[in-house]
């Protein structure tokens, strides 16, 4: 079904190019400096607390004087996580004269709109990037991690930190990330020189997971990688405890680190960890001091998603400072393009946007925990993931 949808907005979204080609090129003669959003506000992948988030750090940018004496107009465009939607208001955006994009959260903001976004030459510092396209395109730089060097970071984290030697990876595979999970694995092998015990790509999006759990079990895995959203992480964990796995190490990613499931699963006393995409959040670190400063007076949950939303804002105004003259998508694009990589306590590695095709410049990732109701930092250090 996604498939199906995704092809559809990728129809409209060629459709529409020519007859978004001849307008909307970017403010820079207005009072205003425009920032556009595609955020899920509504649908089945809410990112309301990004965009708010976002909106706090502009407003304390406008506060402070603004950039070359303009104020910062940020407009948020809700794509209700429908593709035909995602490429409609990409075109709204694109006619109101955006300059840029900036906390971006959508599942299928990438897939639908990159060709629109690299014809229109608008680039997109993206607060939640979740699929391959997002780090394979010119256009578009996360600030997040993402799932698959998330994958590759705890993998890391079960052979080097847990000397785990019977390592397995039960995944569920979506529309068009094939590829992404494959090389994300194999480059845990070429990294660790280990081989997985098991690689089991067929898990599904519901149903009864125990099968799959005896498979494990029978295959003698010491950890077990499972990449499913939050909703079948809670019955996945459940039922391993019910086939007595208390001695494996459970390896999740972002998706799992969150504080239900911590409430949910905490007090079945097994071994689960997770990847974080930023400094964790539940962390009462100095390195998140001004994120949850700045969240907290956005009035916005407090989740790694607003995290993103924090940093994509504040890293984009902090390139808009250097421009001299206009701020419009031409400058934009050569700031972004020439930019110093900016460094922040809460990333493991450098951000920067930068002349490159694709961009993954966040490669850093904690791991966190399950301890009682709580994720705790195991290590208060970043796992960075080197080239391979």
């Amino acid at each position: 079904m996604i498939r199906k949808h995704l092809r559809a907005g990728a129809a409209l979204a060629a459709a529409a190019l020519t007859a978004s080609a001849v307008v909307g090129c970017g403010s820079g003669g207005d009072d205003t400096i425009k920032i556009g959003a595609v955020a899920g506000l509504t649908g089945q992948f809410i990112t309301a607390e990004v965009a708010k988030t976002a909106q706090r750090v502009f407003d304390d940018a406008n506060e402070a004087g603004g950039v070359n004496g303009k104020k910062i107009e940020y407009i948020v465009k809700d794509d209700a996580g429908n593709p035909q939607r995602t490429a409609q208001v990409a075109r709204e955006l694109a006619d109101a004269g955006v300059v840029a994009m900036a906390g971006s959260a959508s599942f299928t903001d990438c897939d639908v709109n990159d060709a629109f976004y690299r014809q229109q030459k608008i680039s997109s510092v993206m607060a939640v990037a979740a699929t391959p396209k997002c780090f394979q395109s010119p256009s578009i730089a996360p600030v997040n991690v993402g799932p698959f060097t998330l994958m590759t970071a705890v993998l890391l984290h079960a052979t080097q930190k847990l000397n785990d030697k019977n390592v397995c990876n039960f995944s569920s595979l979506l529309p068009g990330n094939e590829e992404a999970v494959k090389e994300a694995l194999a480059r845990w092998e070429r990294l660790s020189g280990q081989k997985l015990k098991v690689n089991d790509l067929t898990v599904p999006q519901s149903g009864d997971l125990t099968p799959y759990l005896l498979k494990a079990k029978q295959a003698g895995c010491d950890a077990i990688l499972f990449n499913p959203a939050e909703s079948l992480v809670v019955p996945w964990l459940q039922a391993a405890k019910t086939q007595g796995m208390d001695d494996v190490d459970f390896l999740l990613l972002a998706p799992a680190y969150t504080d239900s499931v911590a409430k949910a699963v905490g007090g079945l006393g097994l071994n689960v960890y997770a990847g974080s995409e930023f400094e964790p959040f539940t962390a009462e670190s100095l390195a998140n001091k001004g994120w949850r400063d700045t969240v907290s007076r956005a009035g916005a949950q407090a989740t790694a998603f607003s995290q993103g939303g924090y940093l994509s804002a504040k890293f984009l105004v902090e390139v808009l400072k250097t421009i001299d003259g206009d701020v419009t998508r031409d400058s934009v694009n050569a700031a972004l393009r020439d930019m110093t990589p900016i460094e922040d306590p809460m990333l493991g590695t450098p951000w920067e946007f930068g002349p490159g095709q694709t961009h993954a410049p966040n490669q850093g990732s904690k791991i966190v925990r399950l301890t009682g109701l709580r994720w705790v930092v195991v290590d208060d250090t970043f796992v960075t993931v080197p080239d391979a």
